[in-house]
């Protein structure tokens, strides 16, 4: 098992967990364009995540679903 912070704060917060062949991301609060480059940083690609986990309504913590979710 993986773990990789994407970010943290509140201009938004998003961590991976890798497990297997999966890789669940845990909130996404940042834009897609932020999304993918700090993605890129880990080696990942929007298209290897398996789902999405949003832990509470802060908009810090989910603003980034649907528009990644919708594109990829």
């Amino acid at each position: 098992m993986r773990f990789a912070s994407l970010g943290s704060g509140s201009k938004g917060n998003s961590t991976l967990v890798e497990w297997n062949s999966s890789c669940l991301m845990v909130d996404c609060g940042f834009s897609v364009k932020d999304s993918l480059r700090r993605l890129q940083r880990l080696g990942k690609a929007p298209e290897d995540i398996t789902a999405i986990l949003v832990t509470h309504e802060h908009s810090d913590h989910w603003k980034g679903v649907l528009p990644l979710a919708s594109r990829y």
